[in-house]
């Protein structure tokens, strides 16, 4: 294993000599935007490495200090890292087009701009040098990549993965009248409530088909009736990683479930997945793993002018960010919606709770136990995943990455279901800047806290997230280090023609 603590200091080395000639050496910034699902966390990590973000007018003023940090600006670097989450399908076109201009209305859960530094809106970003996502790189997204000349102008995508964290399942805590759910089991260790979700009442509520809290299936799962009235499911509206994470899970976990259409017709039916992906193609998009679908009350027809249908009758509900999700669940009787952890309890204080849900090995074991969403469960579900490539040149396709970064339905004991890598796309060549701010490289040695610090893993753990496995980190430094392939300013190793992205 590679010495994390020596990468780090000589990668914030090589940052103090590149920007020496600076005078503005504390405003120099690196900037970055996406995914939702990790905002907090790295937030926080990027306030204890570098100089705290301050917000601007009308906008979120600084994030408490990660309880974890020991002082902000730990490099004693200055500079930092702004972040502006916007969700994983706005990341995906921000990297494409390395236009700021694309970047979507951020989440207010986090700062994102710096009056001190005079960056009062995204407009003010110094380019972008990163994006967050949970959702993989696609074929899709190779071929628009390819398609905009972008190797001759960036080389290549590298995607990475940055962290693994669980998609927890939150709910309100009342039922459809407003009274509180009478729920009698017993909290496991690490988890929030004593709710427990089997796959097939998963599967069940969010096909449509359990629609209500006194349906028998949740009353034979929590040992009485937990209340009356609707269940409304709450989805993510925008283009979303999380939703990724939540229904390729589900696509693969629900295919073979059944049960009543609901609670007044006894008709077997599918609880597979039925909700399409809103950018498949037509003339009838399947039911998979995407970042937006189609479900039914946000859009009545698919892309392709199919009717969405909602044979059970469910209730949904919707909200753009993840921020937004969670508070139309705390203030909807009856709601239940999907998120990271750290927008829920244990990890948000004074938040909603979590369900616990069932793992396949308790499934095929009888092991009677529910998992609750915790970095260590995220962890051992990630770590059936174990990364094979032969060669730099499969290493540096994204594709690759892709195929064995994601586990749909973990097997390992202890796992938790619902559960992901968030990851890191950025380019292999970067411009330099007039400026002498180099974003690149600030990026670049906040990678190298993140990976390689106990106090960084610390600060994971307490946001409900997990460091990524040993084999994946390893090869995560083989292509970062990697002399004609890894990332570099432009005139360097592989980017000695290439202008690179700004």
């Amino acid at each position: 294993m590679r010495n994390f603590k020596a990468i780090l200091m000589s990668s914030a080395a090589f940052a103090c000599a590149a920007v020496a000639s600076n005078t503005a050496h504390a405003g120099s910034y690196a900037y970055g935007a996406g995914a939702t699902f990790p905002q907090i966390a790295y937030r926080q990590l990027m306030d204890c490495l570098y100089d705290q973000v301050q917000g601007s007018p009308g906008k979120p003023g600084p994030l408490a200090k990660a309880a974890n940090c020991t002082g902000f600006n730990g490099s004693g670097f200055g500079g930092g890292i702004l972040y502006a989450p916007t969700g994983s399908g706005n990341a995906k076109l921000v990297l494409r087009t390395n236009d700021k201009a694309n970047i979507g209305t951020p989440s207010n859960s986090v700062p994102y701009t710096d009056a001190t530094i005079g960056v009062n809106a995204t407009s003010d970003y110094d380019g972008v040098q990163f994006v967050g996502s949970d959702d993989v790189v696609t074929s899709s997204d190779i071929t628009a990549w390819n398609s905009a000349g972008n190797p001759a102008r960036f080389g290549n995508l590298i995607q990475i993965p940055a962290l693994v964290g669980p998609v927890a399942i939150g709910f309100n805590g009342t039922d459809g009248t407003g009274a509180p759910l009478n729920i009698l089991k017993p909290t496991p260790v690490g988890g929030s409530s004593g709710l427990n979700l089997s796959r097939n009442a998963v599967c069940g509520i969010v096909s449509g088909h359990i629609t209500k809290w006194n349906n028998p299936i949740l009353t034979a799962l929590n040992g009485g009736v937990l209340g009356t009235g609707n269940i409304t499911f709450v989805h993510r509206a925008d283009g979303s990683g999380t939703t990724f994470l939540f229904s390729n899970a589900l696509a693969t976990q629900c295919q073979f479930e059944i049960g009543p259409n609901n609670e007044t017709d006894s008709t077997t039916v599918s609880y597979a997945l039925p909700w399409t992906d809103r950018s498949g193609a037509c003339p009838r998009p399947v039911a998979r793993g995407a970042n937006q679908l189609n479900w039914p009350d946000q859009f009545p027809t698919d892309q392709c002018g199919n009717a969405v249908s909602n044979s059970g009758g469910g209730t949904f509900a919707n909200a753009s960010g993840s921020g937004s999700l969670v508070a139309l669940v705390a203030s909807t009787n009856g709601a239940m919606g999907y998120a990271s952890s750290d927008f829920w309890l244990p990890v948000r204080t004074g938040g909603k709770p979590t369900a616990n849900l069932q793992s396949q090995w308790d499934i095929t074991n009888a092991t009677g136990k529910f998992q609750p969403p915790t970095p260590a469960g995220a962890s051992k579900a990630m770590a059936s995943a174990v990364p094979q490539f032969p060669d730099m040149t499969t290493r540096v396709n994204p594709l690759a990455w892709s195929l064995q970064g994601v586990v749909p339905n973990p097997v390992l004991p202890d796992s938790y279901p619902i559960s992901g890598f968030t990851w890191i796309n950025m380019y292999q060549c970067y411009a330099n800047h007039a400026n002498g701010n180099n974003g690149f490289i600030w990026f670049r040695t906040w990678l190298d806290y993140l990976y390689g610090s106990s106090n960084a893993e610390q600060i994971l753990n307490d946001n409900g997230f997990a460091k990524v496995p040993s084999p994946w980190l390893i090869e995560t430094y083989t292509l970062l280090s990697d002399p004609n392939f890894g990332p570099a300013q432009t005139g360097n190793g592989g980017c000695a023609t290439i202008a690179g992205a700004y």
